[in-house]
């Protein structure tokens, strides 16, 4: 009986929290440097009818998880030229710059606009920009061989009032994420898919190729595929400024 109760509370120290999880994770993908690459968004409205866009895409990583994000659109004609940039902040509202070529202007999208969404997408701006380790507390739902189920909830202003993710322990990704709404009613699904290894030095990191996105309330949907991506480029810093997105 001594053994039995030892051995239940040994193996109990073993057991990660929440945090600790979410921290391994966030340590597991940190280390690309730079990566670029082409997307297809397909919008999916109620009735089926698509809308295919293609994209460029470049992230600069950064220090203590302050990102920085260009998304550009390469067609069709009506949104060519359209460029959203994204500072991500570790513990404040990330910055985010929408430049219109149309209007020849570059738009501030505020924190209270940031879950609005991206473009006509099921994405919003506050989905674009990730999520930081530091904006969430965690709970542990449930544990498997294979996964870990994740509830985090918002400490800053979110469209959110929290997410429940299913985190794949050999990719150390979430493979679906549900997203509640602010009367806490499931809005939307993400369901990540082809997930592919890719290298930076002597580093593995396994990223979805696909990021299929379900709204549950309107029945809309929305998919990103990456056509390409490469890991561990060499980008500028100034190229990530307000200012050049003109």
């Amino acid at each position: 009986m001594k053994f039995t109760l030892l051995f239940f509370i040994t193996i109990n120290a073993w057991c990660m929290s929440a945090r600790e999880i979410m921290e391994k994770v966030d340590k597991a993908n940190k280390g690309i440097i730079g990566a670029s690459g082409e997307m297809s968004m397909t919008l999916i409205d109620a009735q089926a009818n698509k809308v295919e866009r293609l994209l460029k895409a470049q992230t600069l990583e950064g220090n203590a998880q302050n990102d920085k994000s260009i998304l550009e659109f390469i067609k069709p004609l009506d949104v060519k030229g359209v460029k959203l940039l994204t500072h991500t902040i570790k513990d404040d509202a990330n910055k985010q710059w929408l430049y219109l070529p149309r209007f020849k202007r570059v738009k501030k999208i505020n924190s209270r606009n940031q879950s609005c969404s991206f473009m006509a997408s099921e994405f919003s701006y506050e989905d674009i920009a990730g999520r930081q380790l530091d904006k969430y507390s965690y709970k542990l739902l449930k544990e498997d061989d294979s996964s870990w189920t994740i509830e985090s909830t918002p400490k800053t202003k979110s469209g959110y009032t929290k997410l429940i993710s299913i985190i794949n322990k050999e990719y150390m990704n979430p493979v679906k994420t549900e997203y509640y709404d602010r009367r806490s009613e499931l809005l939307k699904v993400a369901i990540m898919s082809k997930f592919e290894p890719h290298k930076v030095k002597d580093k593995t990191f396994h990223l979805a190729k696909t990021i299929h996105m379900k709204n549950q309330q309107t029945k809309k949907e929305s998919i990103l595929t990456w056509n390409n991506r490469s890991l561990g480029v060499s980008l500028k810093e100034s190229d990530f400024k307000s200012t050049k997105l003109k």
